[in-house]
């Protein structure tokens, strides 16, 4: 007993002592909460947690940085709204420390508020991932890095029902993909000879058109053409445009797709595809999951094809689809910084592709062991050729985008010409800054 006092009078006199001197005990560090605003990592909101990458994956960072904490906010997932609450968000300086964006143009446009990202990471580092391309500034190697890619993002593609392909007097045991856009019309064309609708299309927003266009103009002009285009070298309204238009709006001319295309939303396009209405539907990899749940061994894939008298065939449209940024204005870049190169760990990424089965991974070391969904890995295999072309509308600024995809509905139901539509798009870039 008599010992325990002498100590507790001691302890209590050395801390007169060190408030006597100036030196206070040290307080325990308060954690630093990072603000992530989210809304490309798709999740379920009933679904289990440590089913959804983004919140697993959190919760793994927690685990290590148990004093870096992420405020997810989910935002909307629709684009617009999206992009002005982060913009309206960034110019006030009170917006997240971390946000995604769709890498390309989208990300660019918000160069004024991003946080250059070259002084955090070293070379070594750069040279295991990817995708950089797409995120430098004005796509300049030697302009800042704006963010990350993540993922090798997704490609765009030709799905097919393997039945109704047969029911379209496909002869399916000896069936070789098209290799051109005239092979897959003439495909088409069969298949609708035999009572089946060959493509089941909701381009009520414009989206399929972007895809088509990406690949066709890309074949025809070459994969840098975009990017010439974002920098004006080549007019938008060139040549190889309007042969693309044209070539796209064959399908509705033709009757292979559904008759009320240009009023059906993407999601009711899909909708169709699944419940056995149609042969093939063009969609993104992002469908692979989805599709081969409900389909299983009967669901297959082949890339849009490029037209035959390409410069650049067998061309592949696509590219990363999210990037991850940083505000300049964050309190907590550093660690911002540590959350980002989490995400970006190998073992992160291969948790990414194993729980979402829609892309692989863009890491050097990534498993491949972990793709298991067969459409997944017939695409990482397309992809291996290395011919692919980064899209149009991942380039040029939102407001031309939005412009695009609106003319790509008036083209391919014949309300505009694809003259029209491609000088209007011109002059509405001409006019900008």
């Amino acid at each position: 007993m008599f010992k325990s006092r002498v100590r507790i009078h001691i302890l209590l006199l050395c801390s007169l002592l060190l408030v006597a001197v100036g030196i206070a005990p040290v307080a325990a560090q308060e954690p630093v909460h990072v603000v992530f605003w989210d809304n490309l990592f798709a999740i379920v909101e009933d679904g289990p947690r440590e089913e959804q990458f983004i919140l697993r994956a959190i919760d793994m960072f927690q685990e290590e940085y148990p004093n870096i904490i992420i405020d997810r906010v989910h935002q909307a997932p629709d684009l617009g709204t999206f992009d002005q609450l982060l913009r309206a968000a960034s110019i006030a300086g009170n917006g997240p420390d971390v946000f995604n964006q769709f890498a390309g143009g989208s990300l660019i446009s918000f160069s004024p508020f991003i946080e250059p990202l070259d002084s955090y990471f070293t070379e070594e580092e750069i040279a295991q991932i990817v995708g950089w391309d797409s995120v430098h500034d004005n796509f300049d190697p030697s302009a800042p890095l704006l963010g990350v890619p993540y993922g090798a993002g997704s490609y765009f593609a030709i799905y097919y029902n393997v039945e109704k392909m047969a029911e379209g007097g496909v002869d399916m045991e000896n069936f070789v993909p098209p290799a051109t856009w005239e092979e897959l019309i003439t495909l088409a064309q069969g298949i609708k000879d035999n009572g089946v609708l060959p493509f089941a299309i909701g381009e009520q927003e414009g989206y399929t058109g972007a895809w088509v266009m990406a690949t066709l103009v890309g074949g025809l002009a070459g994969p840098q053409v975009f990017f010439d285009m974002r920098s004006r070298e080549v007019p938008i309204n060139s040549p190889e445009w309007i042969t693309a238009y044209n070539a796209y709006r064959q399908m509705y001319d033709l009757g292979l797709t559904n008759v009320d295309a240009g009023s059906t939303p993407s999601g009711e396009g899909q909708l169709m595809f699944t419940q056995g209405e149609s042969a093939m539907w063009i969609q993104g990899g992002w469908a692979n999951k989805d599709l081969y749940n409900i389909f299983g061994d009967n669901v297959g894939l082949f890339p849009i094809p490029t037209l035959a008298a390409s410069v650049y065939p067998g061309g592949i449209a696509g590219g990363p689809n999210i990037s991850l940024a940083i505000s300049n204005y964050s309190q907590h870049k550093e660690e911002a910084v540590t959350f980002i190169k989490f995400l970006l760990r190998p073992d992160i990424l291969d948790l990414y592709v194993a729980l979402n089965q829609t892309e692989p991974s863009n890491h050097l070391q990534a498993d491949p062991t972990v793709i298991q969904n067969p459409l997944l890995q017939m695409q990482a295999e397309s992809l291996l050729a290395g011919r692919t072309i980064y899209p149009f509308d991942n380039i040029m600024p939102g407001e031309i985008n939005n412009m695009f995809y609106r003319l790509n509905a008036a083209v391919f139901i014949g309300q505009m010409t694809p003259e029209d539509a491609a000088n209007e798009m011109q002059a509405a870039y001409d006019a900008m800054p």
